[in-house]
């Protein structure tokens, strides 16, 4: 049978009958059949959850346009299988190769558009649809936050469709023939709402030369979201973009989305915005955030003997009084420095931790003293969580352990919880009404001084800071590398890694030359429901349960998917 969310409500209290040794129930939520991973990103408190999914087997390549002369095919097939191929035999391997073509292509617009990236909601399995509608996806789509509305902020990026486009004649090519090119919506990556099935697009305020962009990260019970988008654009860029998209060697659309959408090139000037939803959850026009400034002003320095600075905040989570976190770019133009990144003297500029309050924009933390800074979330007491690094990176000095922090809005007081050790690398992801902290921290590998990372809880209560795979029954099969978010009730949605039997790009397990299925270990969306008066399970009673517990295996996709798990949420600076 389906497991509900009531079902899921449930747990806690059915767990009173059990005597199990764990603090926290396993409940798998994915991935959907038919995928090989799924991420997680937030629960509500009807523990709806929300995530990604990545890994669509048997991926629909279309055949008639692919190009079996390149170099991607020959090099890996003979010429009798891509033969077969062109006949419609696809098998595993061939289509391994297939994808992989695909991918490396994402620059020919006349190949075929790749995505691994699909909306879901996780405690249902139900794929969601933010920007595409063509069967076969065109474009990456993330789910962030769901309120207890079930109201979903998201963003995508565009989809693509297939357009004809003739060339303008040159001498070289006086009569050029008509192209095949997968050709962009304008908006090359924009945030979306999903109200009872609902998808409605968060307009960013400035649209010119591409459609913009914005990018949603969290939204509250009073369908307030937050984020950050284009808001204008400068006058170089628009004569470069001008100059360069006239529409003779590709679409104007196409030119737009090709030059705004490359990271390099900050063609738009960002900054935060608010939308507010109405009764029906459309969003109102985008209201701007203010920045922190030169000095805490609010203003940018004025000094024309070192360069501008693009100031701008950069929102990450709002509560249910509408206080909003995030971080914001901060100046002091009496304080000179080399940046070894520009290799020249600035005035001194840094991303620090922030709230805002109407019109008011405040810093958290001293910047002098923490070079960086990024408030994450904010529960309905007010009290803040975060990340803070003393020192950022020169020819001489690397970077310090990012550590996390807890700041009372209510008193103006930050405290800085130790990890589980001083050096271990610290990312926070959600605090609830109950000031319980989760997030990702490192841990050290059993038996050897490599770390690993690992999902955490913080206790503010009891000042406890504990690596939640030691909450876990022994042997559990999992190994929780991130923990997203935690509702009221203390259900905890993470993303861990699971041992299983590794199948091929069509969806087929995968056999050695015995018959036995190989295993490989996947990323899997995953709910921790509290077990009421559960207890630690002493799993090895002479070792730090924190260091040296076991639970499922430990590669390197473990260590690897802070990468991905950042990205689906809420960590992302641009």
């Amino acid at each position: 049978m389906k497991l509900t969310p009531i079902f899921f409500a449930m747990l806690p209290a059915l767990s009173v009958f059990a005597t199990q040794a764990e603090v926290y129930q396993v409940v798998e939520l994915g991935p959907v059949d038919g995928y090989k991973s799924s991420f997680s990103s937030a629960i509500n408190n009807s523990n709806q959850a929300v995530g990604t999914l990545t890994g669509q087997f048997n991926f629909p390549v279309d055949l008639t346009y692919v190009d079996f002369t390149n170099a991607a095919i020959t090099t890996a097939l003979t010429t009798a299988e891509i033969e077969e191929i062109k006949k419609g035999n696809v098998n595993a391997n061939a289509l391994t190769v297939l994808l992989n073509y695909l991918k490396i292509s994402a620059g020919n617009y006349q190949v075929q558009r790749f995505t691994d990236a699909y909306a879901s909601r996780l405690d249902n399995k139900q794929l969601l649809k933010l920007r595409e509608t063509a069967p076969v996806q065109t474009n990456y789509e993330y789910l962030t936050d769901i309120n207890d509305l079930g109201q979903i902020a998201g963003y995508a990026s565009a989809p693509f469709s297939v357009q004809s486009f003739t060339p303008a004649p040159t001498e070289a090519t006086p009569n050029p023939a008509a192209q095949r090119l997968w050709v962009p919506q304008p908006g090359y990556m924009l945030g979306t709402v999903v109200t009872n099935g609902v998808t409605e697009i968060l307009p960013p305020l400035y649209t010119n030369y591409g459609g913009g962009f914005s990018i949603a990260r969290a939204i509250n019970n009073n369908g307030k979201v937050v984020g950050f988008g284009s808001v204008s654009m400068s006058d170089t860029t628009i004569s470069g973009i001008t100059a360069a998209c006239l529409g003779k060697t590709e679409p104007v659309a196409l030119c737009y989305h090709s030059i705004v959408s490359n990271p390099q090139s900050l063609a738009y000037t960002n900054n935060g915005l608010v939308w507010q939803l109405d009764a029906n959850g459309k969003p109102g026009a985008a209201v701007q955030l203010g920045y922190l400034g030169d000095k805490n002003t609010g203003l940018p320095h004025t000094r024309t003997d070192y360069p501008t600075v693009q100031y701008n905040s950069i929102p990450n989570d709002v509560n249910d009084a509408g206080l909003i976190v995030g971080s914001s770019i901060y100046t002091d133009s009496t304080d000179i420095r080399y940046s070894p990144f520009t290799f020249r003297d600035e005035v001194y500029t840094v991303n620090q931790a922030a709230v805002f309050h109407g019109s008011e924009v405040k810093p958290l933390l001293d910047a002098k003293e923490w070079e960086f800074s990024n408030a994450v979330d904010i529960n309905n007491k007010n009290i803040i969580v975060g990340v803070a690094q003393q020192k950022w990176y020169t020819y001489t000095q690397s970077r310090t352990a990012q550590k996390l922090f807890v700041y009372d809005y209510n008193t103006k007081t930050a405290t800085f919880p130790n990890a589980l050790f001083a050096t271990a690398n610290t990312v926070v992801e959600a605090i609830n009404d109950n000031n319980l902290v989760v997030g990702t921290t490192e841990a050290f590998t059993d038996q050897s001084s490599s770390r690993r990372n690992v999902a955490f809880l913080y206790d503010m209560s009891t000042d406890k800071f504990t690596n939640l795979n030691t909450m876990l029954k022994c042997n559990a099969g999992y190994t929780l590398v991130s923990a997203m978010d935690i509702n009221e009730k203390n259900v905890i949605l993470a993303t861990a890694v699971k041992a299983v039997d590794k199948k091929d790009s069509l969806g087929n397990v995968v056999k050695d030359s015995a018959g036995n299925a190989v295993r490989e270990e996947v990323a899997v969306a995953v709910q921790l429901n509290p077990v009421a008066g559960g207890t630690i399970d002493n799993c090895t009673p002479t070792e730090d349960a924190g260091y040296k517990r076991k639970g499922g295996s430990t590669g390197v996709l473990a260590l690897s998917l802070l990468a991905l798990a950042g990205f689906l949420r809420r960590r992302v600076l641009r």
